[in-house]
């Protein structure tokens, strides 16, 4: 075997089908089956089970993808040291960024990275967090700028920003007493809501696992309205008092018709940047990082009120 079945098997994995793997290899789909056929001869296993143009690892396919992704990187991981030990103005920023905020905050860091470094190329990789966290795990990116709820096996996290997730309660629909700010700091209890209608992210987002979690421990399913991909669509239904849902703290807003409650056990969600343990970052990588410390203001709130 050699790096280009190595490439071949791990883009068959990621792609989970052999028309889209070959696509993004730019061969034809007859070289890439052909490459694998081999290769499962040479092993004397099968790597992958084909289940309706599906391709499912078998259990021989995931030990071959555990080693080659730990290859790859290991290869990757030389090369980059070598190119920034001769030369630190050229290589390829491999990056990973979620729709919204890190689209926003790129725009911004980008054009100053490119004036120190305009030999780099762009490796630029968009999704929500949980893709971001697999194509960091895989090597598809290097690191990536995303949300942040708890740490993830295989990665290590620069934490630049963590906000308490509330529940966002209309004030008509509140059952809870209210020290007169908007953001309390009794918590709620959220099975008073049980029959309430509630806006939720997507199940793909981190603020829906914070919320799936707090509903597990409340001991309901919520009745769902809605789900959508955007927080301030969520939080704006909230605000015409249609529906309940759940806010990072730093993202309250006062005299908006809403009462912000805690839940226990309390939950956060942040902004990090990830990548995986052991990672070798290039001088431009550190750079580009440091852009997004200098560059990051996070939304700050007023302190909660002592009454």
């Amino acid at each position: 075997m050699d790096f280009k079945q190595l490439h071949y098997i791990t883009a068959i994995a990621e792609s989970q089908n052999i028309t889209r793997a070959a696509e993004n290899l730019f061969i034809s789909r007859s070289a890439l089956n052909y490459s694998l056929l081999n290769l499962e001869q040479e092993i004397g296993l099968p790597l992958f089970k084909r289940i309706n143009n599906t391709m499912i690892p078998t259990a021989a396919g995931k030990v071959f993808l555990d080693h080659a992704y730990q290859i790859l990187q290991i290869s990757k991981d030389c090369r980059k040291n070598l190119e920034d030990m001769v030369d630190c103005a050229r290589g390829t920023l491999s990056l990973g960024i979620t729709p919204g905020y890190g689209q926003a905050l790129f725009s911004v860091v980008f054009p100053e990275f490119y004036k120190a470094y305009p030999k780099y190329d762009l490796d630029l990789v968009e999704g929500n967090v949980k893709d971001l966290y697999s194509y960091l795990l895989s090597g598809r990116i290097d690191f990536a700028w995303s949300g942040f709820h708890c740490e993830e096996a295989g990665l290590e996290h620069t934490i630049f920003h963590k906000s308490e997730v509330l529940l966002a309660v209309p004030e008509a629909k509140c059952r809870h007493r209210s020290s007169g700010h908007y953001i309390q700091t009794e918590p709620a209890d959220l099975s008073l809501y049980r029959e309430e209608r509630f806006v939720l992210m997507k199940s793909s987002s981190l603020i829906r696992d914070i919320a799936n979690l707090y509903f597990e421990r409340a001991g309901f399913t919520p009745h769902i309205l809605f789900e959508c991909s955007k927080i301030d669509m969520t939080h704006a239904i909230a605000q015409e008092g249609i529906a309940l849902t759940f806010v990072p703290q730093n993202l309250c807003l006062p005299h908006r018709g809403v009462v912000y409650y805690p839940v226990e056990p309390r939950e956060s969600f942040g902004i990090a940047i990830s990548f995986r343990k052991g990672t070798y970052l290039t001088t431009a990588e550190q750079y580009f990082i440091d852009l997004l410390r200098r560059h990051y203001i996070p939304i700050m709130i007023p302190p909660i009120s002592p009454d």
